[in-house]
């Protein structure tokens, strides 16, 4: 309807031209021969016309000029419109992206600043664990807050039976995580490398993997210093590639590192700690590792009320054995003592070198009939045994002191100074016998109390 009305004015002219020219060219004429003959004075009458006519003309012209003009005008404006309504929409698009983005960048720091976070409470935690143990169970329950949207299974070796446990798994699959595997079938630790983004066509053959169900494995080793303490297996039943973000990955090998470092300061701090402990000649515990294991059997022998026996061993005339045949034998004596006591006691019972040529043992649920009694054996086989040893210059003998709690005292200092009563008696007895401490009657003891 617009485009009709914008054509009207060159309709109109069109309309005029042709009803002028039918006018000036049919009826001019016989206008004309009819004005000669009645109105001679109007025969300039059609020039004028014909000239009106070109002026219209020209005039319906000019307004179709106009019109189009307008026309353009217009339509530059709608599409500049439309340009600018495009322009704002694609604004529009990019600030809500950008906001999107920032959005996505801003949960993405907060994630990354509470697992750093949480790896620096860690951290903290690690730094006050006195044992191994402690620090696997702070191990187990960091790394279960660190890493809950995937299935996680931590093992640490058991190097007494060389196998691999797990001590913690979590996640969809941690039924599928094995609870234990043998040491010498890890890839990750005998190469000494992470293994990951391990599909099930690229998976080694490992007792872990268990691809039947799982289709993505990686693990990573726990180590420090080429000291190997564990293993962290992560899997997934969907076949990714890669199983972990770079993020996630980055973020897994910090936390590998620093449970490391933190397994291998307490390795280290477990070896000086038994060093110091250990008499260094024998590996027998010495005096500073014998601590409160008394006190603590002396406890256990009242709660459960059963005696625990106390003996002071010592090697006859060592002195003289020193300087006859040299401080290297005499080392060498010492050294077979410690293994023939080794040897002949139970292994909840406590060797101590106490000092010199010094022994004690600590005999847990034992009477003091019972102890003299393999006590006595043991004298017998130390002196039997020497006399064959390449180890001793000549026999060797022991005097024995015994005491036992609660029976004759409860205090572990008091315990100690009997049965070492008891020694020297055995000594100014002769030597080479098990002396016991001989409890003082009751009624003695309550009179003794009462003056006291």
């Amino acid at each position: 309807m617009k485009k009709n009305r914008d054509d009207l004015p060159l309709i109109l002219g069109l309309f005029s031209v042709l009803f002028i020219g039918i006018y000036v060219v049919d009826g001019g004429q016989l206008w004309i021969k009819m004005s000669e003959l009645v109105f001679a004075p109007l025969s300039a009458l059609p020039l004028a016309l014909g000239l009106t006519g070109l002026v219209l003309l020209w005039y319906v012209v000019e307004l179709w000029k106009d019109s189009q003009a307008a026309h353009e005008e217009l339509n530059d404006a709608l599409a500049k419109m439309q340009n600018e309504v495009e322009e704002r929409r694609l604004a529009e698009e990019h600030a809500h992206i950008l906001t999107a983005t920032k959005n996505e960048i801003i949960e993405s720091e907060l994630q990354r600043t509470k697992r750093l976070e949480q790896i620096r409470s860690m951290g903290d935690f690690l730094a006050g664990a006195s044992s191994l143990k402690e620090l696997r169970q702070i191990a187990v329950r960091s790394l279960n807050t660190i890493l809950p949207e995937y299935t996680v299974g931590v093992l640490f070796a058991d190097r007494e039976f060389k196998r691999w446990k797990l001590i913690g798994a979590w996640g969809e699959h941690k039924e599928s995580v094995h609870t234990e595997i043998d040491i010498e079938s890890c890839w990750v630790l005998r190469q000494g490398q992470a293994y990951k983004d391990c599909s099930s066509t690229q998976m080694m053959m490992c007792d872990q993997a268990n691809l039947t169900t799982i289709k993505s494995v990686a693990c990573y080793p726990i180590f420090c210093r080429d000291m190997q303490f564990g293993v962290l297996h992560i899997r997934s039943d969907k076949p990714q590639e890669p199983l972990l973000s770079t993020d996630d990955e980055k973020l897994i090998i910090g936390v590998c590192n620093t449970l490391g470092l933190h397994f291998y300061n307490a390795q280290l701090r477990a070896e000086l700690s038994m060093a110091s402990n250990r008499d260094a000649l024998t590996g027998l515990l010495n005096r500073r590792g014998l601590g409160n294991t008394l006190k603590r059997e002396i406890r256990s022998a009242v709660a459960q009320k059963y005696e625990v026996a106390v003996a002071m061993i010592d090697i006859d005339h060592f002195k003289q054995y020193n300087d006859t045949y040299g401080h290297p034998e005499g080392d060498k004596a010492l050294r077979f003592v410690a293994e023939v006591l080794t040897e002949n006691t139970r292994a909840r019972d406590v060797v101590v070198r106490y000092g010199g040529e010094e022994f004690m043992l600590i005999l847990p649920n034992t009477t003091k009939a019972e102890a003299e009694s393999k006590l006595n054996t043991l004298i017998k086989t130390v002196e039997s045994e020497s006399k064959n040893s390449p180890q001793c210059q000549r026999a060797i003998t022991l005097s024995v002191g015994v005491a036992c709690a609660p029976r004759d005292q409860r205090s572990e200092e008091a315990l100690v100074r009997l049965a070492d009563v008891a020694l020297y008696s055995a000594k100014k007895l002769g030597r080479n016998r098990v002396v016991a401490h001989k409890s003082e009657p009751q009624d003695k003891i309550i009179r003794s109390s009462a003056r006291t």
